[in-house]
């Protein structure tokens, strides 16, 4: 599939500071994860996506360019 376009971040659910109950596909596997996310502060998010139990799984940071 062209990454242009392609939507990464699918159907999450905001509360209490973090989105919650999401789904995140990454285009090089072609697979997809449960997830969540939270910002650690203003430029920079926390995602953590998972397979299961949030317990396994990689966390990634996306930081703001400025």
């Amino acid at each position: 599939k062209p990454i242009v376009g392609l939507e990464l971040l699918k159907d999450f659910v905001y509360e209490d500071g973090k989105w919650t109950d999401g789904s995140l596909y990454d285009p090089k596997s072609g697979k997809k994860y449960s997830g969540n996310m939270s910002m650690k502060c203003n430029d920079v998010l926390n995602m953590r996506g998972y397979i299961g139990v949030s317990l396994i799984g990689r966390t990634e940071v996306w930081k703001r360019v400025k």
